[in-house]
């Protein structure tokens, strides 16, 4: 005869409830956050590690941007974010271009001013746009700016960056101010190696720093009227104000 087998001990109710439930999920708010991240990473290494060994030719590396920018957002819409994370929707549109329009306007009307001041007219010259010709001039101020720059860093930034963060974040005290935080200082360490390559003033260090406090500013500005107004055209427009518009100022305070 064989001995008797002991029972098996009852699973106690933390077995039993781990069994049931499975493995524990980590929360969603962690999940996106580690998405967020590694999103805004790998747009700091594009412009400061691929970009910069592109060929020289801006208009290639215009197309590399707007190839990059269109697989962010086609994979962002797969995703899970909506038009409306991306600041697209088309409810936001008109207020969008209400907000874009105005900062063209008000931006248009302080470099007017500038132009015609004797005293700050000198500060708007640049003997770069002196020695570049016209049609380089004009491919910049309608092309390469606009859609090169200002859209893909639009889409990039105040579009998915921004989309990623505000849904990770959603119902969290600091999720608005984090999300303007957030996307403005990543948007201010994208441009980092064209900092460093023209510092402000010449200078090593500060002049780098300088360019990165500004570029954080205008990303927080960005960044805030884009969430009042729920669309990237409000942000688009502070951008295309800033450089177009300023390109065009010191096209003619130049020429």
């Amino acid at each position: 005869m064989t001995a008797p087998t002991a029972p098996a001990p009852a699973p106690t109710p933390a077995t039993s409830s781990a069994a049931r439930n499975g493995p524990r999920r980590v929360p969603a708010v962690v999940v996106l956050s580690v998405v967020a991240l590694v999103v805004a990473a790998g747009l700091v290494a594009w412009n400061n590690l691929l970009v910069p060994v592109l060929p020289a030719d801006p208009v290639v590396r215009m197309i590399a941007n707007v190839a990059g920018v269109l697989v962010l957002v086609l994979a962002a819409r797969a995703g899970g974010l909506s038009w409306r994370d991306l600041g697209l929707c088309p409810t936001t549109w008109l207020s969008g271009l209400r907000w874009g329009g105005a900062a063209v306007g008000i931006v248009a009307l302080g470099y007017a001013v500038a132009f015609l001041l004797p005293a700050t007219r000198p500060l708007l010259e640049n003997p770069g746009v002196a020695a570049s010709p016209t049609s380089a001039v004009v491919l910049r101020a309608l092309l390469l700016i606009p859609v090169g720059t200002v859209l893909c860093e639009e889409l990039a930034f105040r579009g998915v960056l921004h989309g990623l963060t505000e849904r990770a974040w959603a119902g969290r005290w600091w999720a608005g101010r984090g999300a303007v935080v957030a996307v403005a200082s990543a948007f201010a360490v994208w441009h980092l190696a064209g900092a460093v390559a023209a510092p402000v003033g010449g200078i090593p260090v500060v002049g780098v720093l300088a360019v990165l406090v500004v570029t954080a500013t205008g990303g927080v500005v960005m960044s805030v009227v884009r969430r009042r107004t729920g669309s990237i055209f409000a942000s688009i427009g502070i951008h295309l104000g800033t450089n177009v518009v300023g390109l065009v100022a010191v096209i003619l305070a130049t020429r």
